[in-house]
């Protein structure tokens, strides 16, 4: 739990909402430990097997490609600044991939969070979460690290092509304390995805939800939220409106275990165009066997949500599992998405650090199509220090696609090796 810096005259930092707000900010920790903002520069050689699959050219069309081997530079700054009353979480990776043999693949790809918590008095706490990202990767796209600390709800996680994207949101959430048990909480939300090739739909996203929560014990609170969420992807796809109620349980236990779990009803709005197969009669006529029609779907859909922690002394781990409504991915419209992953870090040896992570991902268009994608991806890294500024790292990446229609079926391998510096001498966050 964060400290109430307001109610003692102790100088300790404040860490941000304690276990009845939006939680502590994750932006800029290393497993559960804050730590100061640090820079670090990079360099390493890859080789992509993903880049043989289809992807969609300029002209909008599928275009066949080939695994490459490639070079990549860049740096990376993250870690957290504290004081009484606020904390801020810094957490920026940014790097430039070049394929001799297949140009088309090479750019720039970044992402950023700036998280911003402060006390603005003894009972209000304000969250301010900001998350930009420009990348054309699949395999080692940025915004899925997990220092970036990205909402999977609105980030284009779940992209099917290599091709441009640009996303930025922001959060803002407050939370005021009516006494010592109950809690008044409330925010909005806004943000767009946009991707380079046309034939993919972009999206604007704005919401806004409040709550009331109430503290049970020092260590659990339970409460429920109503949550507002409008998808607009332009007019020739249409657009969502979701309400939905949301009932959470939160629970501390012990120093190192963290527990949460919701479950929520939601009502989705949608009105789009959608391609039928025409009959067979009319096909004649038309000379052609199908067609976009118009339709306004109404549904409920229920969601869920669970995440549990634990940290030990040389290492960290993170379950989750959620279930909600989500803008899709260019290719799927408004979809239930369904994540399912598990984390873990572990230091060893003094010098060796290993980090993997595995997670599987399930999307249905809820109206329109009526599509699904499939996805599994894992990832497995490990760290060298060979000495205070200088390290050596390597990493391998999978993941496998799988479509309804199956004409986009594919997997691959992404693999790293390379030296990372991290000069010492330029703390600013303590």
């Amino acid at each position: 739990m964060a400290q109430d810096t307001s109610d003692s005259n102790s100088a300790s930092s404040y860490d941000g909402p304690n276990i009845m707000g939006r939680g502590q900010v994750q932006v800029g920790r290393v497993g559960a430990d804050p730590v100061p903002i640090r820079f670090s520069f990079n360099a390493a050689g890859t080789y992509d097997t993903l880049l043989g699959a289809l992807r969609v050219g300029p002209d909008g069309n599928l275009a066949p490609a080939a695994g490459s081997y490639g070079v990549q530079g860049g740096f990376e700054v993250a870690g957290q600044k504290a004081s009484r009353r606020s904390v801020l979480g810094l957490s920026y990776s940014g790097n430039y991939n070049h394929f001799p043999s297949l140009p088309g693949f090479s750019g720039f790809n970044q992402a950023l969070t700036l998280a911003y918590a402060r006390r603005v008095s003894r009972n209000l706490e304000m969250n301010w979460t900001n998350t930009a990202s420009s990348t054309n990767r699949l395999l080692g796209n940025p915004l899925g690290l997990q220092s970036i600390g990205a909402d999977p709800v609105s980030a284009p996680l779940s992209e099917l092509f290599d091709t441009r994207i640009y996303f930025v949101n922001s959060q803002m959430s407050l939370a005021y304390r009516l006494n010592s048990r109950w809690q008044i909480v409330g925010g909005g939300n806004g943000g767009v995805v946009r991707r380079q090739n046309r034939a993919l739909a972009g999206v604007n996203i704005y919401g806004g939800d409040s709550g009331l929560l109430y503290r049970v014990n020092r260590r659990t609170s339970i409460g429920v939220n109503y949550r507002f969420s409008h998808f607009n992807f332009g007019r020739s796809f249409g657009e969502s409106n979701i309400h939905g109620v949301t009932v959470t349980v939160a629970r501390q236990i012990g120093r190192d275990w963290q527990v949460s779990a919701s479950g929520s009803q939601s009502s989705v709005h949608t009105v789009g165009t959608r391609r039928v197969s025409l009959d067979p009669v009319i096909a004649a006529l038309l000379g052609r066997s199908g067609g976009v029609e118009a339709f306004d779907s109404r549904q409920w859909v229920a969601g869920y949500s669970f995440s549990v922690s634990r940290r030990y002394r040389r290492s960290t781990f993170r379950g989750t599992a959620e279930r909600a409504v989500v803008p899709g991915n260019g290719f799927l419209l408004t979809s239930l998405n369904s994540i399912y992953g598990a984390s873990a870090d572990y230091a060893f040896a003094r010098n060796w650090n290993v980090n993997s992570s595995i997670g599987r991902n399930m999307m249905s268009e809820i109206a329109g199509s009526g599509n699904s994608f499939d996805s599994w991806q894992a990832q497995v890294g490990v760290t060298r220090n060979l000495t205070t500024e200088i390290s050596m790292n390597g990493s391998v990446e999978y993941r496998q696609f799988e479509l309804s229609t199956q004409t986009l079926n594919r997997s691959g391998y992404r693999f790293t090796l390379g030296l990372s510096y991290s000069p010492t001498s330029l703390p600013f966050g303590r």
